[in-house]
């Protein structure tokens, strides 16, 4: 039974992707008939995960490029179908991958303020009710006109998590989400995540940035080469990441 405090629970879970992208007829009878491993063609990008989210749990997500980081948050998010075990979510679910990915240079940065916002899955009413805000919060007053292009990748980045601010879904599962904010405006964006801290919603982060995982984070998954190395106390995880790199 689902226990109504949990909000995300994955058992042994498995996802495979093709090398070349083609499953062909003859390499699946060539498998079955003369014993090749069925999926010789493929490879596991994240293989027998096992965990429980809890609601309002804040949760970091480690390891190197190509661990599966992404891979398993588009999982939870729905965006990829397991190969195999089970995956069970419970709650509104918005995958934050790629600050500002899907904003137009040719538009300015109040109409991409309206295209982010509704990537992100806000109500035109509500970005339109908040548009000064969230432009004077970005420090972009004066930019309104402005066309994206004409913009530095750092003020790129600081309207589109302005605009993440206004997200009131129940679970935010968020892909390095402070790799391009600037360094002066870290603090600023550190201070939104300290109000997170005790609220009910639930956020999964994919970092790099061991400091930010330890500062918000109370539990860790660990992951490499799609494996789970270690789930538990962030502290714990942190310290066995460290000594085994």
């Amino acid at each position: 039974m689902f226990d109504r405090d949990c909000v995300v629970r994955i058992s042994r879970l498995s996802k495979f992707f093709a090398r070349d992208g083609q499953h062909t007829l003859y390499r699946l009878l060539k498998g079955r008939l003369v014993g090749d491993n069925a999926d010789s063609g493929s490879f596991a990008a994240l293989n027998d995960i096992n965990l429980e989210i809890m609601r309002g749990e804040k949760v970091g997500l480690i390891g190197n490029n190509g661990a599966g980081k992404s891979s398993l948050l588009k999982v939870i998010a729905g965006l990829y179908a397991p190969s195999s075990g089970e995956v069970r979510v419970t709650g509104e679910v918005s995958l934050l991958s790629g600050l500002g990915t899907g904003m137009l240079d040719e538009l300015s940065v109040e109409e991409n303020t309206f295209l982010y916002g509704a990537i992100c899955g806000l109500e035109r009413k509500k970005i339109k009710e908040n548009l000064r805000e969230i432009i004077e919060w970005a420090e972009l007053q004066g930019f309104e006109r402005a066309k994206l292009k004409t913009l530095s990748t750092g003020m790129n980045t600081r309207l589109a998590f302005s605009i993440t601010r206004h997200i009131e879904s129940d679970i935010v599962l968020m892909d390095e989400a402070l790799s391009a904010v600037d360094r002066n405006f870290r603090q600023k964006c550190e201070d939104v995540f300290e109000n997170y801290r005790n609220s009910d919603r639930t956020f999964v982060f994919a970092s790099h940035d061991l400091e930010f995982v330890k500062k918000f984070c109370s539990r860790t998954l660990w992951l490499q080469k799609g494996r789970q190395l270690g789930f538990g106390d962030t502290d714990l995880v942190l310290r066995r990441y460290r000594e085994a790199k």
